[in-house]
């Protein structure tokens, strides 16, 4: 028999494990996935730093960022007219982050890509008042 008591237990637990995953998806912002490290095949430049920009065999994007491990960036925005290609990021909120260096990959589909992928794309940290431009290297 169930009684109230164990309703509100299965309850309040179901809406915990949807906020978690809420929260899940939510980390890589606008982008389709947000993983730690650069995938094999994308060219980076030493530790350059700088964003790299990857179009990729399957027509997706790879946005490579660099920055603390704990705080990863969040893509905010992303843009694609043929023209201009411009990914916006913020910064995470995870509290204290640590002080070390970290390349973090942000994945856009295809489908959100388009069939004309520019030269170049702009980069930018709005919260810092930074903005690249870098090339879009291909496979």
């Amino acid at each position: 028999m169930t009684t109230g008591r164990s309703r509100r237990y299965v309850a309040v637990s179901a809406l915990v494990a949807f906020a978690a995953v809420l929260t899940a998806c939510s980390a890589a912002g606008v982008a389709d996935s947000r993983t730690p490290g650069v995938p094999g095949g994308i060219p980076v430049d030493g530790l350059d730093l700088k964003p790299a920009v990857h179009l990729q065999a399957d027509g997706s994007i790879a946005v490579v960022t660099w920055g603390s491990s704990s705080c990863p960036p969040t893509a905010s925005a992303f843009d694609n007219d043929g023209e201009s290609l411009v990914v916006s990021f913020s910064t995470s909120s995870n509290g204290v982050c640590t002080a070390d260096l970290a390349a973090t990959t942000h994945i856009f589909s295809a489908e959100r890509v388009g069939d004309t992928v520019p030269v170049e794309a702009t980069v930018s940290f709005p919260e810092f008042d930074d903005t690249q431009v870098v090339e879009v290297t291909r496979p």
